[in-house]
């Protein structure tokens, strides 16, 4: 018996809250809704099941509540995005198109994924702005910028590495804003 995420056509993460959000007339993609879930749960605040489900109903802009056959899994995903953003391993991950998607697309969702964070971040208002240092200041100018994506014009043979570079660090830097906020022990490199 094989493995199933070995399969040819296995459907990824990504594509699967893309459907179930685009099902449902969303305007935002899944990296916007994880983008503004992480930068919520950086913070330090955590939601109700039925606050969960009218935030990311409304970031995604849907025109009605989620139905009951998408309530399951858009809250298996808050449940996920916690245990992997606050997991020792440092495994959390970006939710992005798969490398396959053009440079466009993928660019795209990182950009909805920047401005999702400080969407989320600001969303929570825990943390006022005397409490951030300059490292917080500095990431969240990073996400700014990111937010913004690259010009067409701009993609050159370089963009696929500086992509790469840029998804890494908005990773690890989303996972020092966790541990920064939530006062949590830093994780020990093994």
């Amino acid at each position: 018996m094989s493995d199933s995420a070995n399969r040819p056509g296995k459907i990824s993460r990504f594509d699967l809250y893309a459907n179930i959000a685009l099902s449902q007339g969303a305007l935002a993609s899944p990296a916007a809704m994880q983008g503004w879930l992480t930068g919520y749960l950086s913070t330090g605040a955590r939601l109700s099941k039925e606050q969960w489900l009218a935030e990311s109903a409304e970031y995604l802009a849907l025109p009605e509540a989620w139905n009951d056959k998408s309530k399951l899994p858009i809250l298996g995903f808050y449940q996920d995005e916690l245990k992997q953003i606050q997991g020792q391993d440092l495994d959390y991950q970006l939710l992005l198109p798969s490398d396959e998607e053009e440079f466009a697309v993928r660019m795209q969702a990182f950009a909805e994924w920047s401005k999702g964070f400080l969407d989320g971040f600001g969303a929570s208002g825990r943390i006022a702005e005397q409490d951030l240092d300059d490292d917080v200041i500095e990431i969240l100018r990073h996400y700014d910028a990111f937010s913004y994506g690259i010009e067409e014009d701009d993609i050159d043979e370089d963009s696929e590495r500086l992509f790469t570079e840029l998804v890494e660090h908005a990773r690890v830097t989303a996972l020092f804003m966790f541990y920064h906020f939530n006062q949590q022990q830093e994780p020990k490199l093994h």
